[in-house]
């Protein structure tokens, strides 16, 4: 790299590799290539949040398509997301974030499931693998696997490499799905408070129904 630009590219480097971390810490994926991350397709152009950032709202990505249900909010733009929804509102609001890093990135789904499971813990002490409840479907000709998992969630907020720390949120619950699309696996991830989450579980189960190929 002993260019003219070599700081230039020194930075982009470490600019890149601090991005995947934080990517990691949010999806909990198992396997990403930031030289490779893939965006999906932005419909809205680029909206107002409630935080005043943009707002990206995909409703397309790795050839299929789905659609949000209408009471859920756009969330501001972040770090390896294609997409991300606001429910709910204030101290009880749930987050529903969608990824997809391109094709043959992201990892193994049993290895994505394992991951998920990982970030909570039980009350009692008990595995969180005996909690959690996961399921295998077919959707529109597409393999989907969900998850659903209630406990104490271990939030982290960026990698290691960012500095960032773990904040233990006790009554949370997970639903998640992860698409096994034509150019590669899609992933929906929504964590919020329980009160919240019981009351999405028609939204996020027709959000994952209404997934197709493009």
């Amino acid at each position: 790299m002993k260019t003219p630009f070599g700081h230039v590219a020194l930075s982009a480097v470490i600019a890149v590799f601090s991005l995947a971390q934080i990517g990691c810490g949010d999806s909990n994926v198992e396997k990403v290539d930031p030289g490779k991350a893939a965006s999906g397709t932005v419909a809205n152009g680029g909206a107002s949040s409630p935080h005043g950032q943009a707002a990206v709202s995909a409703t397309s990505a790795a050839g299929v398509r789905w659609t949000v249900p209408s009471a859920w909010k756009l969330g501001e733009e972040r770090p390896m997301r294609i997409a991300s929804y606001l429910i709910g509102d204030g101290a009880e609001q749930a987050d529903c974030a969608v990824f997809y890093f391109g094709p043959g990135q992201g990892g193994a789904v049993q290895a994505n499931i394992d991951r998920w499971v990982g970030q909570f813990t039980q009350p009692d002490g008990s595995e969180s693998t005996k909690a959690a409840k996961t399921d295998n479907h077919t959707i529109a000709g597409l393999k989907v696997t969900t998850i659903d998992l209630s406990g104490t969630y271990m939030s982290s907020m960026g990698g290691p490499m960012s500095g960032g720390k773990t904040e233990e949120k006790p009554g949370y619950r997970m639903l998640g799905a992860i698409v096994e699309a034509p150019e590669g696996p899609v992933f929906f991830k929504l964590t919020g408070p329980s009160t919240t989450v019981v009351k999405s579980l028609d939204n996020f189960q027709q959000l994952v129904e209404s997934v197709k190929k493009q």
